[in-house]
């Protein structure tokens, strides 16, 4: 029971940390971004707000992930393979639920 515990706790966490990334992004982008920044009297020059939320929420997982694997070999290098293997689920759980996101929408 107790190594439940440290797994739901280790899931947790990196779950709220995923969220709180994307949330401070949304954060950003609705306090910060001004899609009239650009526009010249009644020249409308929009920016493409879209694509930069897109990018900035690419690097986000990407680089998430990349953290992620750093750290399940890290994990499993000290012998904590309960935790390494719950790393490596959310990794393919979550990947997976993004590939079929990605081909509902294409």
């Amino acid at each position: 029971m107790d190594n439940f515990k440290k797994v739901i706790l280790h899931l947790g966490i990196r779950i709220g940390i995923l969220l709180s990334l994307f949330g401070l992004l949304v954060l950003y982008w609705s306090f910060i971004y001004d899609p009239h920044s650009l526009c010249d009297q009644d020249q409308h020059r929009h920016t493409d707000a879209g694509l930069g939320m897109f990018v900035l929420a690419l690097f986000i997982t990407v680089f998430f992930y990349f953290g992620l694997l750093i750290e399940m070999i890290y994990l499993f290098v000290k012998k904590k393979r309960i935790l390494a293997f719950t790393n490596l689920g959310f990794l393919i759980i979550s990947l997976c639920i993004l590939s079929i996101c990605m081909f509902l929408i294409n």
